[in-house]
């Protein structure tokens, strides 16, 4: 084996082992306080949601939502654990439900932001 190819093979593994670390910090980061929510109106009748759970600190909340076109990503507001979601017709949380109560489980931790809720 030469210098050459010896050298080829320690900066492939480097480069190898440099890209790991980047690519598992990142994930880790990028969701390791909660997630935000992608709301997705399947029938495109709910314009808002009233959502209830535990935040990125552990302190439960409860917060209104505007979700004026089918997919719509609510951001600044981090989630984990148990939450409840009910969805209206109108905007401001009332009004007819769309939706009735649901209870999903968000991960605290996974590679991105959001997590997915549909109609």
């Amino acid at each position: 084996m030469s210098v050459k190819t010896t050298f080829a093979k320690i900066g492939t593994v480097a480069a190898t082992g440099a890209a790991l670390a980047v690519l598992g910090s990142g994930s880790a980061f990028a969701g390791g306080s909660g997630q935000q929510l992608r709301f997705y109106d399947t029938v495109g009748s709910t314009y808002s949601i009233r959502v209830a759970g535990w935040n990125q600190d552990g302190v439960y909340t409860t917060a209104c939502f505007s979700t004026p076109v089918k997919d719509n990503y609510i951001g600044g507001w981090w989630w984990k654990g148990d939450l409840h979601w009910v969805g209206y017709h109108s905007e401001g949380c009332v009004g007819d439900v769309t939706v009735s109560e649901r209870l999903d489980y968000v991960e605290p931790n996974q590679a991105d932001d959001w997590w997915f809720i549909h109609s």
